[in-house]
């Protein structure tokens, strides 16, 4: 009997547990609300391209258990693997409740992207540049990109001509997400330039000036000098204040002499102010540009530049002064005058371009060309130098200067003889050009060479570039000298 009592009581015990346990806490609703399906990045329910996370029990109760069943286990199995298919797939998946042993199920649909489907979406790019008045930032421009989602996206800025990127401050890579809010901006830094300011070799001043902007600057002042303008380093022209400033820039300032009177315009615009190495420059630049003639064509044209003013169909004879008809005559192998180098032919190493500049060239009767032969010239005939005629000795001079500013591989030396590309007396021809001034004869000719060359002797428009060149007193500056002349101007002080 009292076995069948204990029996009895834990039979009712276990009943009452059993009624608690099956009692559910939560409702359906409840329950439902709290599954929470894991998607990756950029997915959700319309949308899946990666695999998804199931929940296996309830958020609310872990004795709440939770199974999935998918219709199409290939693309969604049970555990939430998704396998993508080539096009978009619709995947019905029925998950199943059971809260303790009352048990309730619901269809969830899941729409699979397919590999062969994209989703389109936009992200945008801004491109902010520095201001020129302070260190702050404005938008310059922005551009929106048509992408897809989940690209990601790094991108590799282009230039911008006169910044710098500024990658501290700057988004230049991230992904794509479908509501389009990826945005990379871009900053760049204005570029700051060096704008040195010289006289001569001597550094005046260093400005920093940002990339755009403009400078002013005050006259410089120099004891006996009076300012004329600032140049850009190369330039004969005024620089312009008005122009912005785009990149690393050296001006030159130059001064006039208080007691040099010259101004010169047209051709010769640009050479107030300049002496010595920078005048040769200057006229090196401005003579060098020419048109080429041959040596043969030269004989036809020399016919011209030589002709008798008293009787256009004679040529004058540079060194015995005879008037003769320009007709090239060489009947017999001998001519009845022929083209006499100024500048010996074997002296300047029988280039054929510098050998055919006309204005190195003089009809010369044969017998006097061959007894000047390539000597150099001086004050009296020896065998090592050649005296011409009184009258063209100024002429001659300045053939010489011409040459020796326009070719950088010849030299005017201070002796008797020398070497190829060398050619004198340099003291001499200086004397001759002070003897004997330009005339109307040596002007026409330099016209009529420049109609046809197309460039000019400066020594004979402007005879006081002797002065300024060759005079050891001259003031000089610091200009790129072409290759050659720097080098034998520095000999001829030496020498001399």
């Amino acid at each position: 009997m009292k076995y069948l009592k204990i029996l009895s009581f834990v039979l009712v015990l276990f009943f009452m547990i059993g009624c608690e346990e099956s009692n559910p806490s939560y409702t359906t609703e409840e329950i439902i609300e709290s599954i929470e399906i894991g998607y990756q990045e950029s997915d959700n329910q319309n949308h899946v391209t990666k695999s998804l996370n199931f929940p296996l029990e309830s958020s609310l109760d872990s004795n709440i258990k939770i199974s999935w069943i998918s219709d199409q286990p290939s693309v969604i199995d049970y555990f939430g693997t998704v396998n993508r298919p080539d096009d978009d797939t619709v995947v019905d998946v029925t998950f199943t409740v059971d809260n303790y042993g009352s048990k309730f199920s619901q269809v969830l649909s899941f729409t699979v992207i397919g590999k062969n489907q994209v989703i389109e979406t936009t992200y945008t790019i801004n491109y902010y540049l520095q201001n020129l008045e302070n260190d702050e930032y404005t938008l310059s421009d922005s551009k929106v990109i048509l992408s897809e989602v989940g690209d990601n996206i790094v991108i590799n800025p282009v230039n911008q001509t006169g910044y710098t990127l500024n990658t501290n401050v700057s988004i230049l890579a991230g992904k794509v997400i479908e509501n389009g809010d990826l945005t990379l901006d871009i900053y760049y830094d204005r570029n700051v330039y060096q704008v040195e300011l010289l006289d001569g070799s001597t550094v005046i001043d260093t400005l920093s000036v940002k990339h755009g902007d403009v400078i002013a600057l005050d006259n410089p002042e120099k004891d006996d000098f009076d300012f004329v303008e600032w140049r850009k380093e190369g330039s004969t022209a005024p620089f312009d204040f008005d122009q912005v400033i785009t990149s690393h820039l050296v001006l030159n300032a130059i001064f006039k002499a208080k007691d040099d009177p010259y101004v010169y315009t047209g051709y010769y615009q640009g050479a107030d102010g300049l002496y010595g190495l920078d005048l040769i420059s200057f006229l090196n630049n401005l003579i060098s540009d020419y048109k080429y003639y041959s040596y043969d064509a030269a004989r036809y044209i020399l016919d011209e530049t030589d002709a008798d003013p008293n009787n256009s169909n004679n040529v004058i004879l540079v060194y015995s002064g005879e008037s003769i008809s320009n007709e090239w005559d060489c009947a017999g192998g001998t001519c009845v005058w022929n083209r006499e180098h100024v500048w010996p032919q074997s002296l300047l190493g029988y280039d054929t371009t510098m050998s055919s500049d006309i204005h190195n060239l003089k009809p010369s009767d044969p017998s006097y060309n061959s007894s000047r032969g390539n000597k150099y010239f001086g004050n009296e005939t020896t065998p090592q130098t050649y005296e011409p005629r009184d009258e063209v000795k100024g002429d001659i001079a300045r053939i010489l200067f011409y040459m020796d500013i326009m070719y950088d591989e010849l030299s005017l030396i201070n002796a008797n003889e020398g070497t190829t590309y060398e050619m004198g007396k340099l003291e001499v021809l200086l004397e001759w050009h002070g003897l004997d001034p330009v005339d109307d004869f040596e002007r026409n000719r330099n016209e009529v060479i420049y109609s046809y060359q197309n460039n000019r002797n400066p020594f004979i428009d402007h005879p006081e570039f002797v002065d300024k060149i060759y005079d050891d007193n001259t003031s000089q500056t610091s200009l790129e000298i072409p290759h050659g002349i720097l080098e034998h101007m520095i000999l001829e002080q030496n020498r001399v």
